[in-house]
C-alpha cells in the first residue's frame, strides 16, 4: 500500500494550468484542484498529459504575503507524476518542483 509523505486536503480551489499536452499542444485552462498538499495537487481534465511532463500552475492568492497588497499567487512548475482515467476525464497527479504550498501542513512519516 502506497503512503504518502504529505496529507492530502480535499481542496476545491481553482488553479491554472500551462504547458504542453501528450498531443504537442500549447495549452492553458483553468480547473479545481481536487485534493491538494504542501508538495502537489491533483486535477479532473479531459486534457490528455503525459507522464514525467513539466507543468505551470498557478494557484491565485496562495503565494506570499505582500505588505500593503496581501497574498500574492502561488506560481510554480510542477511534474506530471499520475495519470488516471475517471470516466471521460484523466486525474492528473502533479508534484511541485522546488516549492511548497505553505498553507498545508506535512504529515509526519
Amino acid at each position: 500500500m502506497e503512503q504518502r509523505a504529505q496529507r492530502r486536503t480535499k481542496a476545491m480551489i481553482p488553479v491554472r494550468l500551462s504547458g504542453t499536452d501528450a498531443r504537442g499542444e500549447i495549452f492553458e485552462e483553468t480547473l479545481e484542484a481536487q485534493d491538494v498538499s504542501r508538495r502537489g495537487l491533483s486535477v479532473l481534465t479531459r486534457r490528455d498529459l503525459a507522464v514525467s511532463s513539466t507543468i505551470s500552475i498557478v494557484i491565485p492568492g496562495r503565494g506570499r504575503f505582500q505588505p500593503g497588497q496581501g497574498p500574492s499567487d502561488f506560481l510554480v512548475d510542477a511534474t506530471v507524476v499520475r495519470v488516471e482515467k475517471s470516466g471521460d476525464l484523466n486525474r492528473i497527479a502533479l508534484r511541485f518542483v522546488g516549492a511548497t504550498l505553505a498553507t498545508y501542513s506535512a504529515e509526519t512519516v
